[in-house]
């Protein structure tokens, strides 16, 4: 896997400032899209037992429009920046790097204060290791 952009460690932390409040909004679309679909899967009944909610469901239908264009809005602002979003519940994110001629990612969600853990290209969240643990001590 070959990235763009690699991220030194000070670089990725720097990063953080910038999305956090990203992932932030990204966190409560994702919460008012799943309601608002909810509502319409709702309103779809009514609506096929005779009730009279076509405007109710031309105004969540909107919503959900509105909502997925200021998503993706966000999602090519992170990508911008050059981090990879792995999950908008947790504000989970991973920075590509490179440590002694090899590609990882260096590991942050939402709530943690800087980055402290990293894991392999082909691992995931639950292999995430500490900081320490990463081999040599220089993340390009």
């Amino acid at each position: 896997m070959r990235f763009v952009r690699h991220f030194s460690l000070d670089e990725a932390n720097r990063a953080l400032r910038e999305i956090t409040p990203l992932l932030v909004r990204l966190r409560e679309i994702h919460i008012a899209a799943t309601r608002a679909r909810e509502r319409l899967d709702v309103l779809w009944k009514r609506l096929e037992s005779g009730e009279p909610v076509l405007d109710d469901l031309t105004g969540v239908r909107a919503q959900i429009e509105s909502l997925t264009r200021e998503a993706a809005g966000l999602l090519r602002r992170l990508d911008e920046v050059g981090c990879i979003l792995r999950d908008v519940e947790m504000g989970l994110v991973d920075f590509p790097a490179v440590v002694e001629g090899t590609e990882v990612f260096l590991c942050w969600r939402l709530g943690e204060e800087a980055i402290a853990y990293w894991h392999g290209t082909a691992e995931g969240f639950a292999g995430r290791k500490p900081l320490s643990a990463l081999p040599g001590s220089r993340v390009h």
